[in-house]
């Protein structure tokens, strides 16, 4: 199999100049990505009366339903609480993710649009989060936005960087050794992006990476060799973490914060323990409407309620967030459009699943990269809301849709050449 398959296989121009463009600018721009996508979105619309045509399999069919779920019931209980205008970005992005899943497949993106944006976006993202450290003194990168979503996004685009240098190993190309370099300095610049931004609730996905990866490309014919790379790769993040002043000290910051809780309670201010706080007001709450939540307004209204008769404190009460992703979805838009988010991502997990040990490695490459995105969102949102903040949000639902066109592309071009 041709190396240009994967890199440089066929695709529309604008779709691939879109994407790229998405990627390589959406960690050295304050906003640059936002625009992009809402290009894509004008494509889609514009294009609209063709993708009636689109055929999609089964799992895909469930992935685009349980999105509409998720977009139509948050809308309709947003409205029934009372709302905040911005209540409505989550589910109407969600609605224009089903709409640019059938764009992509329908006008598909090259493959090189995919990993050459992430290639760029890694390598501009962490030269943009080094000159704002080297401007205010800290090694503590954030680029233009927050230092979770900073580091959480640097480390996907790493890993799926670290998908294209697997498939690179498992195929021939004149080219090999040039692309090899280069998505091995973007991961290698996405990775340093995650470390020097101290997101511990990202390092969490590591191993569940590995597991993947284990999971994708482990063969008897392999063992022994999959088994050293993973033995060194753990001794070096062994190493890494034993050296590390600034894994040391945000690991020790856990015990402080921990501690903090254990003698403070609901009125804790440190990092976790107001996590833990403004998650036990947040429960306490939707004990009374689980089914519908209680909607962002009230939510609010609450809080500063018990704040000021004492049983939440200032700093949880006045946190922008609840710092969890389901838990977030499920106070804001109710139980059953957290049902419907959470059949969606199981819907999206088992689609790429039923791929990963696939005898096309391009195939496989991709299902790969799709269940690394899932399973890092799932980790993620434990302690960030990264369906609910632009850009990891954008990147969630624009990832997913060209992971699913590629996979529809490649898929159907192997059913074709193992008819003919």
């Amino acid at each position: 199999m041709a190396f240009p398959t994967l890199l440089t296989g066929p695709g529309n121009r604008l779709t691939s100049v879109l994407i790229l463009l998405f990627y390589a600018t959406l960690l050295s721009t304050k906003d640059m990505y936002s625009y992009v996508t809402g290009a894509l979105v004008l494509f889609s619309l514009w294009k609209a009366p063709s993708l009636r045509v689109v055929t999609l399999e089964k799992n895909e069919q469930n992935i685009l339903l349980w999105m509409l779920a998720f977009a139509g019931i948050s809308i309709g209980v947003t409205i029934w609480h009372g709302f905040y205008v911005r209540s409505f970005e989550v589910p109407v992005k969600f609605a224009f993710g089903v709409l640019l899943i059938l764009s992509l497949i329908k006008y598909p993106p090259k493959p090189a649009a995919l990993w050459s944006g992430l290639l760029v976006g890694a390598i501009s993202g962490l030269a943009v989060a080094s000159w704002k450290m080297w401007q205010i003194g800290e090694f503590k990168a954030f680029g233009f936005t927050g230092a979770i979503q900073f580091g959480n996004l640097a480390l996907s685009m790493a890993v799926l960087l670290m998908v294209g240098l697997c498939w690179l190993m498992a195929n021939d190309s004149p080219h090999r050794r040039l692309w090899f370099v280069l998505l091995a300095l973007g991961a290698l610049c996405g990775l340093l992006g995650s470390y020097y931004s101290g997101t511990r609730g990202g390092w969490v996905a590591i191993p569940l990476f590995i597991g993947l990866f284990l999971l994708a490309y482990v063969r008897r014919s392999n063992l022994l060799a999959c088994g050293l790379a993973l033995a060194v790769l753990l001794a070096a993040m062994g190493f890494l973490a034993y050296q590390s002043p600034l894994i040391k000290e945000r690991v020790q910051e856990v015990y402080t914060d921990l501690s903090e809780y254990a003698t403070h309670g609901s009125s804790s201010s440190s990092s976790l323990g107001a996590r833990f706080a403004i998650w036990g007001a947040a429960w306490d709450l939707l004990k009374e409407q689980p089914v519908l939540g209680i909607g962002e307004v009230r939510f609010r209204q609450e809080l500063q309620d018990r704040s000021q008769a004492g049983l939440v404190g200032k700093v949880p009460a006045g946190l922008a967030n609840t710092h969890n992703t389901f838990l977030e979805v499920w106070v804001l838009y109710g139980g059953l459009s957290l049902l419907s988010l959470l059949l969606m991502m199981l819907s999206a997990a088992w689609y790429f699943l039923s791929y990963i040990r696939h005898v096309d490695s391009v195939l496989r490459s991709y299902a790969l990269g799709g269940l690394c995105l899932i399973g890092g969102y799932v980790i993620y949102g434990q302690t960030q809301i990264m369906l609910i903040r632009n850009n990891t949000l954008l990147f969630f639902l624009l990832t997913l849709a060209v992971l699913i066109s590629l996979m529809h592309q490649r898929r159907r071009a192997v059913s074709v050449v193992g008819n003919s």
